[in-house]
């Protein structure tokens, strides 16, 4: 449960920094002014990242341990904060990106997080001389990859959000459980920025966000094959974070061959080539998630297999796709030879106009039932109202008030975040080992599937400029595939089923501006604040236990998972 609270906490603070920052961004000197290199057309607050990083570091700060080698990561990671906020401001001159990135580097290399391992070195450490500016060369070039690979929105934070999610899957597999709360506090990070920068975004992450989860995924990557997992491929960390590296190559060695630095500003990356074949911009983002996804799937497969294997299938999957490129480059080849904006959703549905209203009442009352089933579940297995009663009717008091006084959109951002938090927590208590009762998991299933069911048909029936798929919808995908596909038990397939469910149920009446959903509001405000508040009085998942004598030394009961 300390993972589940790491990744909670991070995305909790994102969400709720974000719209304070955006608003400050004028003022903060934080706009990214449009170029013929952007995509963007208008001025755009690029202060995501100073949200993000301040989830990250905050909640690293609260939850992991304060010693070497954490401590120094901790320390380079706002190094590097500093320095991207320093240029997000002042547009500083590349050098003092590169010195403020030199001092990080070699600060947490002296921490003892370095290549100790070496692809075709054997089992014995190599030289100092040879791993020291290795690591230091990676780093560097990892951070700078991720940096410039942000160009699109969704782009940069998505593809290092999977490969976080890879090192936290990884670590949490052998034990590792600091590194995973580390990458799970940067993944809630992220996802706090992502609510706001998928396309079309109103936010960016600037040199502050891409350098700081770029430094911070390197060393992570690092950490992982050799201290957490020395039984990993040395060359692991290539495929974990395969396409920001490839795309940095290619892009250097071009600008080198005809005779520019290999630093400035063009539009040869991925994301500019697949625009410029003619993929819409969140179909180039799906894109490169599912190149980015190859890679991940590579790295599972391979993570015990030879030197030779893992650099021969980084570097197979890199040709194949500097072919792609080459052959539609020198074929003329598009996506589509023109766009078609229609709506495509036609069909049967579309003619019965009381589906649209039936769908949105069905799923805003299946919410709010499931809801109260939790806050029941809550009450009845906790005894909150005994143990901590005046907390719960404050709770209920103060969601009220929310809801009733304050406007969107942070608002509707909280509510989201307490019903995901809801989603989640349900994946421990509405089961049948925890009521004893082997209907539960049938009937909660039941209920979702329906609910899906009726989201769907609602779906079908809305006009896309009224609800639509986004690239976040695809990150969603991929994360339920890998955890069919890679779950040794039932238990994560069942957590994602219920996150989704709600989570898709939510988003889609909150596209709506017909109703305010009051009742709803109150009941996901009220079903948070008592998960919180659960967690704060001490629940040991492992052993179902209730420990509220613990409260005050919460962060080190949880067991390190479910």
């Amino acid at each position: 449960m300390e993972l589940f609270l790491s990744f909670t906490l991070s995305t909790l603070i994102s969400v709720v920094l974000m719209p304070f920052l955006i608003k400050s961004a004028k003022y903060l000197g934080m706009l990214d002014e449009p170029d013929e290199r952007k995509v963007h057309t208008q001025a755009i607050p690029r202060c995501g990242g100073l949200g993000l990083s301040f989830a990250t570091l905050t909640t690293i700060l609260i939850l992991a341990p304060l010693e070497p080698p954490f401590s120094g990561l901790l320390v380079g990671g706002a190094i590097i904060v500093l320095f991207g906020l320093l240029d997000d401001i002042l547009n500083l001159n590349y050098k003092w990106k590169f010195f403020g990135q030199f001092v990080a580097v070699i600060f947490v290399l002296q921490q003892g997080i370095y290549l100790r391992f070496l692809p075709f070195f054997g089992l014995d450490e190599a030289p100092l001389w040879i791993t020291y500016p290795l690591s230091f060369i990676f780093v560097v070039g990892v951070t700078n990859a991720v940096n410039l690979s942000d160009g699109l929105d969704g782009l940069a934070a998505g593809i290092m959000l999977m490969t976080l999610a890879a090192v936290a899957f990884f670590a949490d597999y052998v034990g590792g459980k600091d590194l995973a709360l580390i990458a799970l506090a940067i993944i809630g990070g992220i996802l706090g920025f992502l609510r706001f920068n998928s396309h079309p975004a109103v936010v960016f992450m600037g040199d502050t966000g891409s350098q700081f989860i770029g430094f911070m995924a390197a060393f992570l990557c690092i950490y992982l094959v050799d201290n957490v997992y020395v039984t990993l491929n040395p060359a692991l960390p290539l495929l974990l974070l395969g396409l920001p590296v490839l795309d940095t190559l290619m892009v250097m060695s071009q600008r080198i061959y005809i005779g520019k630095s290999p630093f400035s500003p063009d539009k040869r990356h991925i994301h500019h080539r697949l625009l410029a074949l003619g993929f819409s911009h969140a179909e180039a983002v799906s894109c490169i998630y599912a190149l980015q996804s190859v890679f991940l799937l590579a790295a599972f497969i391979l993570r015990y297999q030879s030197d030779l294997a893992v650099l021969g299938c980084w570097g197979l999957i890199c040709a194949s796709i500097l072919l792609f490129f080459f052959w539609a480059t020198q074929t003329g080849w598009l996506v589509r030879p023109e766009r078609d904006p229609s709506d495509r959703r036609r069909g049967v549905l579309r003619r019965f106009d009381w589906l649209y209203w039936a769908c949105r009442l069905y799923i805003e009352f299946g919410l709010l039932i499931y809801l109260w089933v939790m806050i029941v579940a809550m009450y009845k297995s906790f005894h909150l109202f005994s143990e901590s009663g005046p907390f719960f009717l404050a709770s209920l008091l103060g969601s009220a008030l929310l809801v009733f006084l304050f406007k969107r959109p942070l608002l509707n951002s909280i509510i989201k975040l307490c019903v995901y938090i809801t989603a989640t927590f349900s994946g421990f208590i509405l089961t049948s080992d925890h009521f004893n009762n082997p209907y539960i998991d049938i009937g909660v299933a039941a209920y979702l599937t329906i609910l899906m069911v009726v989201i769907f048909v609602g779906i079908r029936v809305t006009r896309r400029n009224v609800f639509s798929f986004s690239t976040q919808d695809l990150l969603i995908s991929l994360f339920a595939v890998a955890a069919v596909l890679l779950s040794d038990t039932p238990f994560p397939v069942n957590f994602l089923f219920k996150l989704l469910c709600l989570a898709y149920g939510v988003e889609y009446l909150f596209n709506f501006p017909l109703r305010s959903y009051k009742l709803l509001k109150v009941s996901a405000l009220l079903s948070g604040l008592m998960v919180f508040s659960v967690l704060s009085l001490g629940y040991d998942a492992k052993s179902d236990v209730f420990a509220p004598e613990s409260s005050l030394s919460y962060f080190a009961i949880f067991p390190d998972s479910p």
